[in-house]
This record gives structure tokens, sequence and C-alpha cells, in this order.
């Protein structure tokens, strides 16, 4: 009897769900350290009004499921939220109508933000779980152990887990699909299919990526077609066995073309059986974020040209419609499908062929082949590196070698649903031009978790003991170096690349800084406060948490983009304290992004010489203009003097604190700066 087929005792299952309860209340207890990151507002925002009104116009470029699951809460709490005939509902402004929601209606924040983030932190036990299923089903019950292990202490998984996010959902919905159409394909019965059909159109609700399923199961019922094995049709008491070909083949096709027929029923339902996105019987609207002609390339963004030749302004493609986008059109104009998912596909679509990104040091809006190799080396411990590195020699000598453990022989066709999505998904990762986070790899870990417990079939030979402790060495240096990162998981880097400090260096955004930082410079002022240190405090926020809201009392220097009330530009620095954000420190989003360069120095002197002259004379809107882009130089040239500079703390894992005198800032902003080919600016 194979052992990993062998049943799982009461005491197995009593470990398991407790190693599954750890995991969750892990995610979810760092809440309170953890502020508003920054996709967290518009996720919620339009998980709540789904559910509220039955309305989509808002932010219907994510998976209706993770935003409706994470909202689900907020039913039954007194949520507050701003009238329906705010202009930014009508018009469909997700980000503005979510911070009147989030921070201007009376709502206990911290409140509805546990709430949310614990439903969230359910589909990472679920996660877990499914790691644990495919280790132990492959490899034995000790390799399911193992892969529980690495998954429950994952840095990774823990850090998305713990948010009112998306990735963790469609990690879990996309495994789980396969998973569950792989049992289909070689024994169907009532019970698989409908658990098929249901998560097949989980995972097309979870994210728009969730399509990614639709290749896979075509790989997986080809390897089915290619595999000699009869097929097991067990619907009601009579059983047959199907042993031609040409039968398995249409069968299993059969039960594929009703799975997507019922997935399409689900993927309806998440959006209330309604075409149209917008819910006109309860409230008015005007339209989208963007116009469908924008999305389906009839017509350029509408983005203005730059005011000033450092103003960084996304490259305004012609209109250029693919095969993709006609095929969307051609689907929205027969009501095929959702007009919201299909307005939601074509926003994803379109915004992915250019981002702004930051990698070790270099800007890009198309990305790097190496971005997300690196990002995975940095951002996973030693420990799960080690026993990935180990499964994965085991499983290639298996392959190669007769001799080893038997029961890893067979495990490459059993495997093929995890070897298929993670061969298909990091050939799309590595050419992806989207490189703004480490998390777009993060339904890939499960797998890689799985394949390391691979080790664990070595203890079946006679070098068990020296087994036996290495894997647990190694599991308890991995849970180990987990604890040391909480509460800020997202932020967590291998100790040999210096930890956040040192971070910035090598990735931003979601790698590091999403905008969780807040609670902890609160905690940080008041310390400050008490310890009679009267200098002041200089924010520069990234995110979208809300310094305002929160009454903290500094000087905001450089985050124009991040704080849109009112606010006197340029910000009047001068020594004491500089918080700055991680990925604002690197100015990743900025029209200053990159190195300072001769041609900047030149237009800040332009500037500072045209505000003293003409400045009182300048209409009110071309002064206040002129008065942000200033602001903005001098936050780069900052960031240009501090570039070599180790900072003082860390805040929240992603706000790096530097202190200053009068006559460093003066330096920093006025004086001659280093690697620049013109003379200091006039004041």
């Amino acid at each position: 009897m194979n052992p990993a087929r062998r049943a799982i005792g009461p005491r197995a299952k009593l470990l398991v769900g407790a190693a599954l309860l750890l995991h969750w209340l892990m995610a979810a207890s760092v809440s309170p350290r953890m502020g508003v990151t920054t996709d967290e507002v518009v996720h919620l925002t339009g998980g709540y009004t789904y559910w509220k009104f039955n309305d989509y116009r808002l932010h219907p470029e994510n998976g209706t499921l993770p935003m409706r699951l994470a909202a689900l809460p907020w039913l039954f709490s007194d949520v507050k939220h701003p009238s329906l005939e705010d202009p930014t509902w009508l018009n469909s402004k997700v980000n503005l109508w979510g911070a009147k929601l989030f921070f201007e209606s009376g709502n206990d924040l911290d409140a509805l933000l546990l709430r949310a983030r614990m439903m969230i932190a359910l589909t990472g036990a679920a996660t877990a779980w499914l790691t644990w299923f495919w280790a132990r089903r492959l490899f034995g019950p000790a390799a399911g152990w193992v892969a529980l292990g690495l998954a429950v202490f994952s840095p990774t998984l823990l850090a998305h887990g713990g948010l009112a996010t998306s990735d963790m959902t469609m990690t879990a919905c996309v495994l789980g699909a396969l998973s569950a159409v792989w049992l289909l394909l070689h024994r169907a019965t009532w019970g698989r299919l409908a658990l098929a059909t249901v998560l097949c159109g989980l995972a097309f609700l979870s994210k728009m990526s969730g399509v990614i399923i639709v290749p896979l199961l075509g790989a997986l019922l080809l390897l089915r077609w290619l595999r000699r094995a009869p097929f097991v049709l067990a619907f009601g008491r009579r059983i047959l066995w199907l042993r031609r070909r040409g039968q398995i083949a249409a069968a299993t096709l059969g039960l594929l073309v009703a799975t997507a027929a019922g997935s399409i029923v689900i993927l309806w339902a998440g959006y209330g059986f309604r075409y149209e996105g917008f819910n006109r019987a309860g409230s008015a609207a005007n339209d989208y974020f963007f116009s469908w002609e924008v999305m389906l390339e009839e017509e350029p963004l509408p983005w203005s040209e730059p005011s000033s030749l450092f103003r960084f302004v996304p490259p305004v493609r012609p209109p250029q419609p693919t095969g993709l986008t006609r095929l969307v059109g051609w689907i929205r104009d027969h009501r095929l499908l959702p007009e919201a998912y299909l307005w939601g596909f074509a926003h994803t679509y379109k915004f992915s062929h250019y981002r702004p990104g930051f990698f070790m040091g270099d800007y890009r809006g198309t990305g790097w082949k190496l971005f997300f190799p690196t990002a995975f080396a940095l951002k996973t411990t030693l420990p799960a590196m080690a026993l990935i590195a180990a499964g994965a020699l085991t499983l290639g000598w298996s392959l190669r070698r007769r001799a080893g453990p038997a029961r890893v022989k067979p495990w490459l066709y059993r495997a093929a649903p995890l070897a298929v999505f993670f061969a298909v998904y990091w050939v799309m990762a590595i050419n992806m031009t989207l490189n703004i986070g480490h998390r777009h790899i993060l339904p890939t870990y499960p797998i890689f978790f799985v394949f390391a417990s691979a080790t664990a079939v070595w203890l079946a030979t006679s070098a068990r003991r020296l087994v036996a402790f290495a894997l647990g060495a190694a599991l308890l240096l991995h849970a180990a170096d987990s604890a040391l990162a909480r509460p800020f998981y997202l932020s967590y880097f291998q100790p040999l690349v210096g930890g956040p400090a040192r971070a910035s260096r090598y990735l931003v955004d979601s790698s590091l800084d999403w905008g969780q930082g807040l609670p902890d410079l609160i905690k940080w002022l008041e310390r400050k406060q008490q310890s009679g240190d009267a200098a002041p405090v200089h924010l520069t926020y990234f995110g979208a948490d809300s310094p305002r809201a929160r009454g903290l009392d500094v000087v905001r220097f450089g985050d124009e983009l991040s704080d849109s009330g009112p606010r006197v530009f340029p910000a009047q620095v001068r020594g004491g304290w500089f918080v700055i954000s991680a990925t604002y420190f690197r100015r990743v989003y900025m029209p200053t992004r990159g190195p300072w360069r001769p041609e900047l120095e030149e237009h800040y002197g332009k500037l500072l010489r045209r505000l003293r002259e003409e400045g009182p004379a300048l209409p009110k809107e071309e002064l206040s203009q002129l008065a942000q882009d200033i602001e903005l130089l001098q936050f780069a040239r900052l960031c240009h003097f501090l570039r070599d500079r180790e900072p003082v703390e860390v805040i929240g894992g992603s706000m790096l604190v530097f202190r200053l005198g009068d006559a460093e800032v003066a330096a920093a902003l006025y004086g001659p700066l280093p690697e620049t080919a013109v003379s200091s600016p006039a004041r």
C-alpha cells in the first residue's frame, strides 16, 4: 500500500488543524501593527459596495471574490459611507471615494481592517492545507509535515495572508481548482465534478490572472490522454471503467466542458447575474474610471503632456487594438460575460504593458528577466531554500537513476498539476513587464514547498537519523527566521542582505514598503515627545494610509502624490528628523526617479531663480505648480545626498529614519552635490 494513501488518524488531523490555526493566528494577529497598505483601500471599498449596493463600478480590475470575502464582515458592522451622489462615486474614482470611506466617515478603521484581514487569512490557511495535501499525496506523511512546516512559517504566505488583498485568495483558488480537476480526470463522481466546477469559477473571480487555469487545464487534459490508465465513471451506484483512448478522451473532454459551463455560471453569479456593471436603479453613473474606448485601445490614455522637462509621464501610445482587445470587445458587444469583468480584464491587460519599476538601482517600465528570481532569493529564508535545493536534487536523482527511494519514482505524472502550473507561471513571470512586487510569484510558493518536502523520503533509508536531524534543524531555523520578521512579514529580507534597512537597495513597493508603517510611526512620535526631543519631523509617506487623518504632527515633504489635502509648497524644511518611505526614497513613481542628473540640477536652478524673480507676479495656479516642482526636486536632491548613508532606524519595516542638522539640510538642498556637472543653484 502506498504510504501516501494511508488513512489519516485523529491525532494527525488534530496536529494539522492546530498548525493551520497557528498560521491563521500569526497572519491575522499582526493587524494592529500593520497600517493600511496601498491596495487595501480600493479592495475593501470595492468589495463593500459590491455587497451593499450590488454595483461593480469601483475597482473591477481586481477579482470580486477576495474583495467580497474581505468585506463580508463589514455587512454586520455599522459602516458609514460617503454619499452616492458624490462626484467621486458617479465617476468611479475608487481611490477618492474609498479615502472618504476609510478616513472621513467616522468608522473604526482598526476594527474593520482586522475583520477583513481575518477573512483573507482563512485563504492562507487553505493554501497551507493544500501544500500539506499535495506533499503527503506525492511523497508520504513525513513529507506532508515538512511542507506544512515550510508553509505555516513562510514569511511570504504570512505577509499576504494577513492583508485584505487578492494574491493569497488567487493562490488558494487556482491551486485548488487544478487539484480538483486532476482528481476529476481520473475518477469522476458528482462530488468531484461539483468541486472542480466551483473552484474553477472561484479562480476566475479571484483575480484577472485567474484565467491562467484555461491553458493549464488544456495541458492537464492532454497529459491525461497520453496516460495509459483506465478512467472511472462513478456517477451513482454503477461504476464504469473506460479503457479505450477514444472513450477516455470523449469522457474527460465532456467533463471539462461541463466544468467550464458551470464556471461561467459562477462567474455571472459573482456579478449578481447582471450584465451592466452599474446598478442604475440604485444610483446614477457617468462612466468607469477610464472609458471603454480607452480600454479597447480605440483612444489613447488621457495623460496630460509634461509641464516641465523633468516631469515623468508614461508614453502615450497611439490606439493599437490587439487580437485580445478585439475579442474582449466582441464578447462585450454580445454580452457573453459581465461588463465589469470584461472592463477589469481589459484594464489589467492594458496596464500590464508598462509600469515604472525599481530593481537593484535600475529603473524601467518594461521589467527585468531577473526580477522575480532575485526577489525569490532575497525574500525566501535560507533554510527553506536549502530544503528546496535538496528536494530538487532528490527528484532529479529519482528521474535519472534507478537507485533511491522507490516511491519517489512515479512522482512526475502524479504531480502534473503542480509541475505544469510551476513551469507556465515562471515562464510568464520571467517575461512579465509588470515588475512591481515579489507577491506576483506567491502562487508558486506552495509548489516550492511541496518539492522541498521530497527530501523526507530519505527517512526511509539507512541515513534516517541524519536526515531527521537535518530536516528538523532546517524547519526550526525557518520558523525562527520567520519569528524574527514578525510583525512585518511583508518587509522580510534575508539577514545576509541586511534586513529592511538595506533592502531598498534591491526592491521596494509591495516587496518591502506598501505604506504599512504609520501605526509604528505614531508610537515613535509619542516616544520622541516623551523624551523631550523637540526637533521637527519631516515625513515623506508612500501609501494609501492617511497621516493627515491620523493627526500626525509632521511636516509633509516631497510626497504630494500620496496627499491630496491642503499644504504649503515648497515645504519649509530644516534640521531635524527625516522619515522617508523606502519606495519614495528610491522615487519609483516620482517624476524625478533615477539618479540626480546635470539637467535636473540646471532645471532646479532655473525654477529657483524664477520663483525669486517672478513669484509674486505669477498667477496663483502657476505659482502653486512652480512651488510643487521645486519641492519634488528638493526631495530628489535630499535623497541623492543621503544615498550612501545608513538610516538611524527603520520604522514599520519600511520607513527609513535620518537625522540631519541645519547645515546638512542646506547642503542637501542648495550646496554642490557629488557627481553633478553644474554648480549649485542660486538660492
